[in-house]
């Protein structure tokens, strides 16, 4: 097992059932990963302490002086497996279920580790959420290593988005036309006077660059205040930005920006100035963005900051072609290492 489950770079059903179907598997499988340690030094002698691979994952344990009467040190402690409640193979398998977004129905359709025992609806949340904190903490970590975008000569289009849904509509679920011509709605929604709830995003991307960056706009404000320190968080000064006419940007400027605008209330052309200055690029993402708040969380206040997060990772790795079950692997022993 050790030997071809490393080199499985398409994970499925039957590969989670085969190398993932039982508790002496999952303890191997998270050895070969490096998801459960194989050694670990005394706090006390800084020696290696012996491991027994007795009871659920094993236990290490130093027998020199004092040491041999304390208690027994769990070979979960400090890792993902600490404290789990259920079965190993329902964890590996929730952490599929994770990276390839099923619903709650398709997690009990696809339940392959006990037909007998079904997993609570509590659970499911949790262990989503324990996926999600490992995700965001492993996103921003490495947006921060990224560092800025933009700089002198470079052009980054930024523009903020509502997200949520709208009152007249509210639990329709056969309305995907919104979200496929959502610049033409929100125009539209401007002139109406229509009122979205939701939340207000930025989004900035560099002309020439994939990398797109969003930030939930603190107490849903889209002031100057707001909006200009996290622009400036994002992007090097002497970028030239460009933006709509909304009023909080003009005075970008004052921090070091050029600054160039497209009117999108002109009815002659409202995407592009006749300078041939334009926003499309990021008002492109605002659709794709919002499919993955569709079915999920498109309205939770309580983690809606870090569903956007997730969503980058996701776009991320997609991009790269990485398996999402193996990037969360990554993800999680990156964390549980740091």
């Amino acid at each position: 097992m050790c030997r071809d489950v490393t080199t499985v770079q398409q994970w499925n059903i039957a590969q989670m059932v085969k190398y993932l179907g039982s508790h002496q598997l999952c303890v191997l499988f998270a050895e070969v990963y490096g998801l459960l340690p194989k050694s670990r030094l005394c706090a006390i002698h800084k020696t290696q302490m012996a491991l027994h691979k007795r009871h659920q994952v094993g236990y290490f344990k130093c027998s020199r002086g004092n040491c041999r009467t304390k208690s027994l040190i769990s070979r979960a402690a400090g890792t993902w497996f600490e404290g789990v409640k259920i079965s190993f193979p329902h964890v590996f398998y929730l952490m599929y279920c994770f990276a390839h977004r099923f619903t709650r129905e398709g997690i009990y359709r696809e339940n392959y580790v006990s037909v007998e025992k079904k997993l609570s609806s509590a659970t499911i949340t949790d262990w989503y959420s324990y996926c999600r904190e490992a995700v965001v903490i492993f996103q921003l970590d490495h947006q921060e290593f990224k560092g800025e975008i933009g700089g002198p000569g470079k052009v980054v289009q930024i523009d903020e988005s509502k997200f949520g849904k709208r009152k007249y509509n509210k639990g329709n679920n056969n309305n995907l036309y919104i979200y496929n011509a959502i610049m033409f709605i929100q125009i539209l929604f401007f002139f109406s006077g229509r009122r979205v709830e939701g939340h207000w995003v930025l989004g900035m991307i560099e002309d020439g660059s994939e990398d797109l960056r969003l930030e939930v706009c603190p107490e849903n404000v889209r002031s100057a205040e707001v909006l200009i320190p996290l622009i400036r968080k994002h992007v090097h000064e002497g970028t030239t930005i460009r933006t709509d006419f909304w009023r909080a940007y003009e005075c970008l400027p004052e921090y070091g920006y050029n600054h160039e605008k497209v009117n999108h209330s002109d009815p002659g052309n409202p995407f592009v100035a006749e300078d041939g200055t334009h926003t499309q690029r990021i008002e492109s993402h605002w659709r794709v963005v919002k499919r993955l708040f569709y079915k999920d969380n498109y309205n939770n206040p309580a983690n809606f900051a870090d569903v956007i997060v997730e969503f980058l990772w996701r776009r991320e790795i997609q991009k790269k072609h990485t398996d999402p079950f193996i990037a969360l692997l990554g993800v999680i022993k990156y964390v549980r290492l740091t």
